[in-house]
């Protein structure tokens, strides 16, 4: 499928999980698109990402996160981080994205990064490093599912009005 150069500048920009998360974030985004030209090709690409199943829709967000390079000088927030992202070869972990809503919601207390452990687990499919912004009472889960051990807590960080205060500041992910 191809893809006009309007379209890649709005896929680079968005960072989903999966077919449903990347859809929902474009579809969220494109009212407030500055330019009524990029808006217009945010619904094209929306129709387009829709037509592709699962996996090759995300071989190519994957690609375009990969391979895209913007021909002028990042001017948003979210070109800004999917650079970054790029140029720093980091990988994207499953669950909340860094800036997800639910890290300004107001009963939003803990931040953890976790590696899911087992089949069995009630979060996330083996194998996976998994990001999650949590009530005081989905923290509690998640210790006790890492007790069970289902996942293992990376990091963790407490959360007040979306600022993030890490307990361990130089802990490797």
């Amino acid at each position: 499928m191809n893809l006009t150069d309007n379209e890649k500048r709005v896929l680079y920009q968005f960072n989903g999980y999966n077919k449903a998360d990347t859809l929902d974030e474009i579809r969220m985004a494109a009212p407030y698109m500055k330019s009524r030209t990029l808006a217009d090709s945010a619904y094209s690409l929306m129709g387009k990402l829709k037509e592709l199943p699962e996996r090759e829709c995300m071989e190519m967000v994957q690609g375009i996160r990969m391979n895209y390079h913007l021909p002028y000088e990042p001017k948003t927030v979210g070109e800004l981080l999917a650079e970054a992202r790029q140029k720093s070869g980091a990988v994207k972990l499953a669950g909340h994205d860094i800036m997800a809503l639910e890290r300004f919601a107001p009963d939003t207390r803990h931040m953890i990064v976790f590696d899911v452990l087992s089949r069995d687990s009630p979060v996330g499919t083996k194998g996976e490093r998994t990001r999650l912004f949590l009530t005081d009472q989905g923290y509690q889960k998640s210790l006790e599912n890492q007790e069970r051990g289902f996942i293992r807590i990376k990091n963790h960080a407490k959360v007040l009005s979306g600022h993030l205060h890490y307990d361990n500041k130089d802990r490797d992910l």
